[in-house]
């Protein structure tokens, strides 16, 4: 036996001591441009292309943006649509800011009342950021108690080494709303005391993320945090450096940095151009930009293009519809709009989601289409090389990051 086999024989035959390994896997949003772009592209030693897409299962998120871009019906949205494919799937909201009903979280989702009812729990009063932690810990522990009865095939198509389906726990998702408004427990009946207060909030925020951290990992909990985004105030002649890469300098998160540094994934939605029901695709809603802030999956600074209804939430097909437009995939115009490809079905924008949903054919090829330029734009965006973490400016990165959450923690 080789000294590397037995040291990780030792490992293995102790997991109390030395801790012991999760499979790391994805789950899909149901938003295929967000998945795709969140995703990554390797390439197996056979020379096959394998694809993960969605965001990391187990892991801390946080969606960021301005008041009314539809941060937290994009996390709704997400979080059904990750559970809704497993019996024992749940959705936990801690509602701080008092902002979500059932008759909104049904109206995005399309769930119905009993699903409401089994699988969606919302706390809005008596909450405090030492509530979400207690949370986390109740329901790690009660699917560790029941860990070999709850384990089931995942249905985002992953396989094991042996060809197998993974198995999987079910997915857990929380909803925080917001951090800005996540207190802890002392604060929440204490008087406005100014800076004091901000720092004993961040100090908080900091060791809950850093406790979710691994509860989350072994659970297969997914935290998603809602931020918002305010106006830094400069009040001095020097240029000020953005509190992390890709947001601008004047935008400020807050709730402290160790939340920032420490989640996986960094969303930011920006509102675009506005729809009127009266033209393009007949919604009232707008065009929303998705860029990645920050993410362990792909490169942080990528961005596309969701297309947002007021009263239904984002939309998958017809963000995707924008997405083929955006890379020349629909032809034509007007009244006659055409897939690449399928010239014998035309469409108008108005009517695109009827046609859609009554023509099989080109409802299959429309998916199938997106599917293969999204796959080929994430195999152009893939490094097929693993980097080597010994380069100076990617080993700066990873230092200046740690270093920054260290930081952070310490204060």
């Amino acid at each position: 036996m080789s000294f590397i086999n037995e040291i990780k024989n030792a490992i293995n035959s102790d997991p109390e001591i030395f801790g012991r390994e999760r499979e790391q896997f994805m789950h899909n949003t149901g938003f295929m441009n967000f998945d795709y772009l969140n995703g990554m592209c390797t390439t197996l030693d056979s020379g096959e292309k394998n694809f993960s897409t969605g965001i990391d299962a187990g892991k801390i998120m946080m969606i960021i943006g301005k008041s009314g871009s539809g941060k937290s019906t994009f996390a709704i949205q997400t979080a059904y649509n990750i559970i809704k494919k497993y019996d024992e799937g749940s959705l936990f909201i801690y509602d701080f800011e008092q902002s979500n009903t059932e008759n909104r979280i049904r109206s995005v989702t399309g769930m119905s009342e009993e699903y409401y009812k089994n699988h969606v729990t919302i706390r809005s009063v008596g909450i405090s950021a030492e509530a979400v932690l207690s949370l986390a810990i109740k329901i790690r522990d009660l699917k560790m108690k029941s860990e070999e009865a709850l384990l089931v095939p995942n249905q985002e198509g992953i396989l094991d080494k042996d060809g197998k389906p993974l198995h999987i726990l079910p997915p857990t998702v929380i909803i925080v709303d917001s951090l800005a408004t996540c207190l802890p427990k002392a604060q929440i009946n204490e008087e406005i005391s100014g800076q004091m207060q901000a720092t004993a909030i961040a100090k908080t925020n900091t060791a809950l993320v850093k406790h979710l951290t691994q509860i989350c990992a072994e659970a297969n909990i997914i935290v998603m945090f809602i931020n918002h985004i305010t106006e830094k105030v400069n009040i001095t002649m020097m240029p000020t450096q953005a509190q992390v890469n890709y947001l601008k300098p004047n935008e400020n998160l807050p709730g402290g940095l160790g939340p920032i540094y420490l989640t996986s994934t960094l969303v930011k939605i920006t509102t675009g151009s506005k729809l009127d029901e009266e033209k393009s695709y007949g919604i009232k809603g707008f065009e929303a930009k998705i860029e990645l802030i920050k993410s362990r999956t792909a490169p942080a600074g990528s961005i596309t293009t969701m297309i947002y209804n007021q009263r239904e939430g984002f939309d998958n097909d017809l963000s995707l519809l924008e997405y083929l437009k955006n890379n020349d995939a629909v032809l034509g115009g007007g009244r006659a709009y055409r897939l690449k490809g399928m010239d014998d079905v035309t469409f108008r924008a108005s009517n695109f989601k009827e046609v859609l949903a009554e023509n099989p054919t080109f409802r299959e090829y429309f998916y199938a289409l997106g599917k293969e330029m999204l796959e080929n734009s994430l195999k152009a965006s893939s490094r097929i090389v693993t980097p080597d973490i010994t380069e100076p400016e990617v080993l700066e990165s990873l230092v200046s990051e740690e270093e920054a959450a260290d930081e952070c923690i310490e204060d």
